[in-house]
């Protein structure tokens, strides 16, 4: 009995526990294993996140060139973009080359209509722009439709180097004409410029489509 009680009383012979210092030592270190564990969740899901914007705006634009193709495909008349800014007030210069609306005469199905495209300013104030599309039928002084513009690519630049649309080939519009397309997206992730370029050609362009159907061009 004497034996039970001295080791009671002897504190070097009671088992102890943590102190309230370890624990506070154990918490913090826990804690901060955590901060990271969650910093880098966040990390992985904002990359992840850009990389998919990133894909998406030029895919976008790569979508929006395949619905050109097909336009400029089964157009009847290109029109130039350097002559655009005299029937639509904005479609502006890009340097020395006015070349911001490209204008087709085109139809699907039998449908024929005027297709009109435009890079313009996106209006937040960042620099950047959007390519937009709009249509119209040949009838539309008199009862037809004239869709509104359609936003179909964002997170665009313009650059001084070269215009979006720039028509090639003949000086007339009933000759075989090639539109070539310098679009540029911007790579959010990145912050770099992404050019995407294309020569489209019109199968129809010579067989001599009244290339007054798509004039005079509705009010932007």
């Amino acid at each position: 009995m004497r034996d039970v009680l001295r080791q009671v009383r002897d504190p070097r012979t009671r088992e102890e526990g943590m102190t309230l210092t370890e624990m506070l030592v154990s918490m913090i270190v826990f804690a901060i294993a955590m901060v990271m564990v969650a910093s880098a969740a966040i990390l992985v899901m904002r990359t992840t996140d850009e990389a998919r914007q990133s894909a998406a705006t030029v895919t976008e634009l790569r979508q929006a060139v395949a619905v050109i193709d097909r336009q400029v495909r089964s157009g009847n008349v290109l029109f130039s973009p350097a002559n655009e800014p005299g029937f639509v007030a904005s479609c502006q210069a890009v340097g020395s080359n006015a070349g911001t609306c490209m204008r087709i005469f085109t139809q699907s199905n039998g449908d024929e209509k005027c297709v009109q495209w435009q890079v313009v300013d996106d209006g937040t104030g960042a620099g950047l722009a959007i390519l937009r599309m709009r249509s119209w039928e040949v009838d539309w002084q008199t009862g037809g439709v004239v869709s509104a513009w359609s936003t179909v690519a964002r997170d665009l630049r313009l650059t001084s180097s070269a215009p979006p649309f720039t028509l090639l080939g003949a000086a007339t519009p009933y000759k075989e004409r090639a539109l070539q397309l310098h679009v540029v997206a911007v790579d959010e992730r990145s912050g770099k410029d992404v050019a995407v370029d294309s020569t489209l050609t019109g199968r129809n362009t010579s067989y001599g489509y009244d290339s007054g159907q798509c004039t005079p061009v509705p009010p932007a």
